[in-house]
């Protein structure tokens, strides 16, 4: 297995563009001004890491937070950010901080964290090692973070889609991981538990090494793996991979041909927010 990479600093800077896009997102959003408007209580200071558009920052002032501050890497993000707010008239009760999640330091504690930089596995965006940093020095004791838990979940599948885009014409390209619609993958086994995140209780260094036995249903070539996640975002409001994120595939060294009842041993290991981490071993 190779060592996982340490002593790099890690962001997800999406352009302003990509940003405004996922305001396209609608039953996302749903269901966090739902759980936002919950939670948020008259006069809180509320905390929203990777605010993107700012949306959820406007969201938590709406619902009565008395201090918003909007947190993101990205400048031209922030400053949609900014105007968003003035639009909608809550710009005196959101401050802005530019920077990575890990630079700032809270005059005072947070009543609330609201941070959401989900991805399919939890590995290429930041919202494993956000969400420790926020509960570690951001959060009051006592406090509350969006979402709350995580739990990821991986099957072998068969995509030619993805598997020959690194062919062309004789040519051969280094194999890497690639987001996938779900349409254009078959699942060849029942889905696992790959591991589950309480954001409340993270451990600093939390890495991801499991060994996933499948029992193949269906017959085919398994060209790699596919990782999605679910998301109790609070109470009995759950995220889900259909509220806006795609599947990330996985590829195998070579294509494996299975039939079913075949067993299909594979160790995944990774560290979240940190996408060079991660190695795939068949067993």
């Amino acid at each position: 297995m190779a060592k996982i990479m340490t002593g790099r600093e890690y962001a997800t800077p999406f352009t302003m563009l990509h940003v405004a896009s996922l305001l396209g997102q609608k039953t996302r959003l749903k269901k966090f001004k739902l759980a936002i408007q919950r939670v948020v209580n008259e006069g809180d200071y509320v905390v929203d890491i990777g605010t993107g558009s700012g949306v959820l920052a406007i969201f938590a002032a709406k619902a009565g937070a008395g201090r918003v501050t909007a947190i993101d890497v990205n400048p031209e993000s922030l400053q949609y950010a900014k105007e968003a707010a003035k639009v909608n008239g809550v710009e005196q009760a959101i401050e802005f901080f530019e920077g990575n999640f890990s630079d700032f330091v809270p005059d005072e504690r947070a009543d609330i964290v609201i941070c959401e930089m989900l991805s399919s596995m939890m590995l290429i965006e930041q919202q494993i090692p956000a969400s420790h940093y926020a509960v570690e020095s951001i959060l009051k004791a006592g406090g509350l973070i969006l979402p709350q838990e995580i739990t990821v979940y991986a099957v072998p599948v068969e995509c030619p889609l993805i598997w020959n885009r690194f062919q062309f014409d004789g040519l051969e390209f280094p194999k890497v991981v690639q987001t996938v619609a779900s349409d254009s993958v078959r699942d060849l086994a029942d889905m696992q538990v790959l591991e589950t995140f309480d954001l409340m209780s993270l451990k600093g260094d939390t890495t991801v090494d499991r060994t996933v036995e499948f029992t193949m249903v269906d017959k085919g070539l398994i060209h790699g793996l596919v990782g999605v996640f679910e998301s109790k975002l609070h109470e009995d409001i759950f995220l889900k991979i259909e509220d806006g994120w795609k599947q990330l595939f996985i590829p195998l060294s070579k294509p494996i041909d299975v039939s079913v009842n075949d067993d299909f041993v594979v160790r995944v290991c990774y560290q979240p927010g940190k996408y060079d981490s991660l190695t795939v071993e068949v067993r």
